[in-house]
């Protein structure tokens, strides 16, 4: 059961309810999408979160949810490569709640489109989950699928991780996975371990930086730039 997207639709059936005494014609919309919003909350699993070092030899970390570039993916930290496994794409994450939110504006306005676009993002999450289950059922997370992304620890200069986001930059190109709130300082610890002296992180780089600035300091004493501007 995934809570907020039930409380989502309690919440939506009420305000569908509060409304539709004003405007009758507008339950068709509302009541149906307000109780499906009921109905994902209660069959939609919640998600581990990330797993770390689970039960595979190969197997040294799993997080359930990074999104790039607005589609959705699984990531699986291997030995010796990553995998996305790509759980929904732009066309689930983005349009199909813009399409939900401007039947809701057409029906019943400003309310009509939050209520749309609510219950998008309620399908989005039972979508995700269930091709989520679907891998770990099928015992997929180790291969390769055909929307999947497959990046070899040798080929990254730099793996960075700066607040909620992941930097994974190689010789070519350069890819960014952001996370929810909190996982980043969870998941800091096995990162630094799997990639060690690749690994970055914003307190590593500020230190970094305070050296180089420092050093430059040093130098460059202001006793020295003085003298130079005299002349």
């Amino acid at each position: 059961m995934r809570k907020n997207i039930l409380v989502a639709g309690i919440t939506l059936l009420a305000l569908a309810l509060l409304f539709g005494v004003s405007y009758p014609a507008g339950l068709l919309f509302s009541v149906p999408i307000s109780v499906l919003n009921i109905i994902l909350g209660l069959i939609t699993r919640t998600p581990s979160g990330f797993e770390i070092q689970p039960e595979s030899n190969n197997i040294r970390l799993v997080i359930d949810r990074g999104v790039v570039r607005a589609s959705i993916y699984q990531l699986v930290f291997l030995n010796s490569k990553l995998i996305f496994k790509r759980l929904s794409s732009v066309m689930v994450t983005v349009i199909l709640a813009f399409i939900l939110a401007v039947v809701g504006l057409e029906v019943l306005g400003i309310v009509g489109a939050l209520m749309g676009g609510i219950a998008g993002f309620s399908l989005q999450e039972f979508l995700t989950q269930r091709i989520r289950n679907k891998i770990g059922t099928e015992m997929q997370l180790t291969s390769l699928g055909k929307n999947d992304i497959e990046i070899d620890y040798n080929d990254l200069l730099e793996v960075r991780l700066a607040k909620s986001r992941l930097y994974l930059i190689s010789e070519n190109n350069t890819l960014s996975a952001s996370f929810p709130k909190g996982y980043s300082r969870k998941i800091k610890p096995m990162l630094a371990d799997l990639f060690e002296t690749k690994f970055t992180d914003e307190e590593s780089l500020r230190a970094a930086e305070a050296a180089e600035k420092e050093n430059k300091k040093r130098k460059h004493p202001r006793g020295d730039r003085g003298k130079l501007s005299r002349r």
